[in-house]
């Protein structure tokens, strides 16, 4: 997983950064899912939205992964999430 310029590696690395994150409660609204087949059966998603953490302001936010078929579930094999911060100096 990459998480703002952060790579984490296996199960237990992601695990870890997610509950080290600091808010208590999240708020998801989707603008937009693109969706793209590919080749070996997986499904590359793209997706824009916003999150709004506790009582910030919302941040738009852009997350692509991919998923991967494992028998009759789907796995996420590849994730890539950015929050879409501007910093003007």
């Amino acid at each position: 997983m990459t998480f703002e310029d952060q790579q984490i590696f296996g199960r237990t690395k992601i695990m870890e950064k997610i509950q080290s994150l600091t808010f208590q409660k999240i708020v998801h609204s989707i603008t937009a899912i693109d969706t793209q087949p590919m080749l070996d059966g997986g499904i590359l998603i793209c997706v824009l939205g916003q999150l709004k953490t506790d009582d910030d302001h919302p941040h738009t936010f852009h997350q692509i992964f991919v998923l991967k078929s494992l028998g009759d579930s789907f796995y996420v094999e590849h994730d890539i999430f950015r929050l879409s911060l501007h910093h003007i100096g």
